[in-house]
């Protein structure tokens, strides 16, 4: 399956555990300092993917009495391995990058 960022990003917010589109979409959007917002037409397609890829499925969650209408994921074990194929292969390209670059390598890299 090919890997896009938007689609890591998914996963890694899933990595926290089961979670409904808004709650991945606002993640992302945190632990990126806002930096990546993904849209509905970027997230609920990214979902789609990766549900018909096997790395995430779809969880029935207990909402608030009158809550109906989300729809909640968890990542898959496949999919906890792409994720950290993805993390493995981006640590390679960013230590690359800073020694390009002349920058510090980071701590415990």
């Amino acid at each position: 399956m090919a890997q896009t960022s938007a689609s890591f990003y998914v996963m890694l917010a899933l990595s926290k555990g089961a979670c409904h589109g808004l709650g991945i979409a606002e993640d992302v959007a945190e632990l990126t300092e806002g930096e990546v917002l993904l849209g509905p037409g970027t997230l609920y397609r990214c979902l789609k993917d990766l549900s018909e890829g096997g790395a995430i499925e779809r969880v029935a969650v207990e909402e608030a009495p009158g809550v109906t209408h989300r729809k909640h994921y968890r990542l898959t074990a496949a999919g906890e391995a792409e994720a950290r194929r993805t993390l493995v292969g981006l640590n390679r390209v960013t230590t690359v990058g800073r020694a390009r670059f002349g920058l510090p390598a980071t701590q415990g890299a």
